[in-house]
């Protein structure tokens, strides 16, 4: 039997690219996908690269902070006239502020609500809605007690994940196959620090380095020219990408946040990481994702407030000297790796491909 599937994502690629990653399996498994979105530019262009005919519906907009309860009144109103409309069969939630209207709808509707879970901590809305839920499903081992509906996946990423080879990644990419290759990722949205100090602790020295650069929509071009003020540095800037895969595959060292999905991404790919977290989340949740990581040896944290330049640029230039601990460091990420998160998913939820006929 076709189930009609409802994935409700919002305000970061973090939260959305493993949306998409199920409603593509979805529809190879012969079910029907539609998302639900805040609408925000970062998820407009995602959307537009990665699964352009998806059906995607968008709730009312918040206003101002006092019009919030007033906005959750409306969007779950909004919300269930939306899984009537379109006959849903269950939702699934991966975070942000979407979730709470379409997960309130679909508990009031009797609609079965699964959540997704990528952080070590466990995030607001997915708190609210935990007691709601038919399963939690998590991306990372939780620092909190696991209930009994609660269930270690992993994270769903691009099956493109699952064989990343060097070589090929890096051919792909038009970079060289010996050369020392950093790759530096803000999230969907990119990260100010990291736009500001890893050009300049990179250009302090005096290693020949290729760097892939995630900057943000918006900010490439300013990071572009931070960078030409090096000439041992062959950058590729870019605001966005798809290839994900391609960029952790072709890396010999990943300086980055510490969001779940990105935490996942290096384990798939098994690669060696800086992590400085998001500082500003009251739980700190990038901070405990990136300490998964940590304990296991394949990451060091520098966090927001102890990033001084010269340090870094010393613990940088540490690390790409040293390629044994590179690669044991890759390969203790690697040993976090989590097997097929997106078919573990769909099977718990009788969504496998023999359901569908």
């Amino acid at each position: 039997m076709v189930r009609r599937v409802c994935l409700v994502s919002g305000g970061t690629g973090g939260h959305l690219m493993p949306a998409l990653v199920l409603a593509r399996a979805l529809r190879e498994r012969g079910h029907e996908a539609l998302l639900v979105t805040e609408g925000r530019e970062v998820e407009r262009e995602l959307l537009r690269r990665e699964l352009p005919d998806i059906v995607e519906e968008n709730l009312p907009s918040v206003s101002g902070r006092f019009s919030l309860p007033w906005w959750l009144a409306k969007a779950t109103v909004s919300a269930r006239r939306m899984l009537r409309r379109e006959r849903v069969d269950c939702v699934v939630s991966t975070g942000g502020r979407p979730s709470l209207p379409v997960g309130l709808a679909a508990k009031s509707l009797g609609v079965p609500l699964f959540l997704l879970e990528q952080n070590a901590v466990t995030g607001r809305v997915n708190r609210w809605l935990s007691p709601l839920a038919a399963r939690i499903y998590h991306g990372l081992p939780a620092i909190e007690p696991l209930g009994r509906r609660a269930l270690v996946t992993g994270t769903p990423l691009r099956p493109q994940f699952a064989r990343v080879e060097r070589a090929a990644c890096r051919d792909a990419l038009g970079l060289p196959g010996d050369g020392l290759v950093v790759l530096v990722t803000g999230g969907s949205q990119g990260a100010r620090v990291l736009n500001e100090t890893v050009p300049a602790a990179l250009a302090g020295l005096t290693t020949p380095l290729h760097v892939l650069h995630l900057a943000g929509i918006g900010r490439d071009e300013e990071v572009r020219r931070r960078y030409a003020v090096s000439d041992r540095i062959v950058a590729q800037v870019r605001p966005v990408a798809l290839d994900m895969d391609r960029m952790f595959g072709a890396a010999d060292l990943v300086v980055c946040r510490g969001g779940g999905t990105t935490v996942a991404e290096l384990t798939a790919a098994g690669r060696p990481a800086v992590i400085v977290p998001y500082p500003h989340h009251k739980d700190r949740q990038q901070l405990r994702n990136a300490e998964v990581l940590v304990r296991a040896g394949a990451a060091i944290v520098v966090e927001e407030k102890d990033l001084d330049l010269a340090r870094f640029a010393t613990l940088l230039g540490d690390l790409l000297r040293d390629r044994g601990r590179l690669e044991a460091m890759g390969a203790a990420a690697a040993g976090l790796r989590r097997s097929d998160p997106t078919g573990t998913i769909l099977r718990d939820m009788g969504l496998s491909a023999e359901a569908a006929r």
